[in-house]
């Protein structure tokens, strides 16, 4: 293994190790290797899965990251280990290639794959299950399943949940537990506001004014408004 691939994997690892430790929805299930090469996650975000006619609302997910030898100029391979109904997700593979350059760091995968579960994320003009397309289309307005920012905050809290590292673990520091907000009344429950920069509708709650966000349409990252 090449001294730059070394360095690009244990760079990656250190990252998205952060990351994850910073958002209480995201855990590290496994990491194989040193550094490693295959990762496994959950999310704990809010999409759907089909059982026979039906749509479930579905709160875990299981997905799988893959380093090829040829990463970083080829894309990592992602796939569910969960099944889940989305119009760009098939049993075999998450198409994030559309979006990808060897420039992208790993957690930026795994908060791409975050909002694509999220329904914040989607194409329907080239999807891989046509019958997720449809739903989309004619769902619009209920989108997305889940508001969540899968974008990291820069002072953030810890979250109380530890990856699982496959060296010598450092000593972290306990976590700092942030006041609750208020309660928010009914009518509050969600707003919505133009994306800055391409001025697609986008509707989030308001316990995420201020912190950044992904735009669904042009992908620029932006903060909520208060």
């Amino acid at each position: 293994m090449s001294t730059v691939r070394l360095k690009r994997l244990q760079a990656d690892y250190e990252k998205l190790r952060d990351y994850v430790s910073r958002h209480p929805r995201l855990q590290l299930i496994q990491a194989d290797g040193m550094p490693p090469e295959r990762y496994q996650l959950e999310y704990r975000i809010r999409s759907l899965r089909q059982a026979g006619d039906d749509l479930k609302t579905i709160k875990s997910h299981m997905v799988e990251i893959a380093l090829p030898l040829s990463y970083p100029k080829m894309a990592p391979q992602c796939r569910m280990l969960t099944p889940i109904f989305h119009p760009n997700i098939a049993p075999h593979a998450i198409c994030i290639g559309d979006h990808w350059s060897p420039g992208e760091p790993l957690w930026s995968i795994v908060a791409r794959i975050g909002e694509m579960i999220a329904y914040q994320s989607y194409n329907t003009k080239s999807p891989l299950n046509g019958e997720a397309a449809r739903w989309v289309e004619s769902h619009v307005d209920d989108l997305p399943l889940d508001p969540v920012s899968l974008m990291p905050e820069e002072d953030g809290p810890q979250a109380t949940v530890s990856p699982p590292v496959p060296r010598q673990a450092r000593v972290v520091p306990p976590p700092i537990v942030p006041t609750p907000p208020p309660l928010i009344p009914v009518e509050e429950v969600e707003r919505r506001f133009a994306c800055p920069h391409c001025e697609a509708p986008s509707r989030w709650r308001p316990e995420l004014a201020g912190k950044p966000l992904r735009c669904p349409r042009c992908r620029n990252v932006f903060r909520c408004p208060t």
